[in-house]
């Protein structure tokens, strides 16, 4: 891998955790990410006309991801809601590769090595520190827990369909384009009808955080696919996994959230045990 390539891919981790970091600073994160998916859509909605449409066999997997990204929007939303970036984001992120080497295992059949069953081991005492790292069981700590699971089981399932959906597509990049044209409809229907009445104050409050985010969010993914076509796969999709430190980095520098040793050192062993199930 190049210096070039290597570092626009560190760069794409930075804009990932930095759109997170948008929706967790702004006022209305419901409002937020339907307006962030709504930039998406806008760019997937000007493309598809000039890429080939996907072969049929992978629509069902197209509107299942639409569906499961649906699920993952709104459960983020929530996690955000009740739980510290620095908490969230890594729970989120962490448990999702590791339910994907579940399904590899019980599921596809494949064995599992060494070094999987010590990043199995990494990521779950750091998730599990994370979910204990305060007093859970009281206020707001174990919604924001629950919440960040059910955004980790979904990032999972949307994974996998868009993993095999786009072995039958024909085309990736249409593929990709096609779901972000989708997958913001449902999202910005549902905050029409609970926002509705204040729907136009919230845009014009949090429309800072939102329009930033979806470029933030467009422009991770861009370069990912783009590094994908000119470095290994598996080297480009663990150096993206750094977003885990940076955005534990980024919620104690801007958001001044709380912080200590043993959480720092759980968020470095979620980060290296997502690392080592990529390479």
């Amino acid at each position: 891998m190049s210096l070039f390539v290597l570092t626009l891919v560190l760069f794409s981790a930075f804009m990932h955790a930095g759109w997170n970091l948008f929706l967790k600073k702004s006022q209305d994160r419901l409002v937020t990410m339907a307006t962030l998916h709504l930039v998406s859509g806008v760019i997937g909605i000007a493309a598809v006309p000039f890429l080939p449409t996907p072969y049929p066999e992978s629509w069902p997997y197209i509107f299942a991801s639409v569906v499961l990204h649906l699920g993952y929007q709104l459960f983020l939303v929530k996690a955000y809601i009740y739980g510290d970036l620095g908490q969230v984001y890594p729970i989120a992120r962490g448990l999702s590769p590791l339910l994907l080497v579940f399904v590899s295992v019980f599921w596809i059949g494949e064995e599992l090595s060494t070094k999987m069953m010590i990043a199995i081991g990494l990521i779950t005492m750091g998730i599990f520190s994370l979910i204990f790292r305060g007093k859970i069981f009281f206020d707001h700590s174990f919604r924001a827990v629950f919440y960040a699971l059910l955004t980790g089981s979904f990032i999972a399932a949307y994974t996998l369909a868009d993993g095999l959906g786009v072995r039958f597509s024909g085309n990736a990049v249409s593929y990709v384009l096609w779901l972000m044209a989708l997958e913001c409809w449902p999202l910005l229907v549902i905050t029409f009808f609970r926002r509705k009445q204040d729907l136009l104050g919230s845009l014009r409050q949090n429309w800072k955080f939102a329009v930033p985010g979806g470029i933030l969010s467009v422009s991770a993914y861009s370069i990912v696919v783009w590094a994908m076509q000119h470095s290994p796969i598996a080297l480009v999709s663990a150096l993206r996994e750094s977003s885990v430190v940076i955005a534990a980095l980024l919620s104690i520098w801007i958001l001044k959230e709380e912080t200590t040793t043993k959480h720092l050192i759980a968020v470095m062993m979620v980060a290296t045990g997502v690392i080592m199930t990529r390479i």
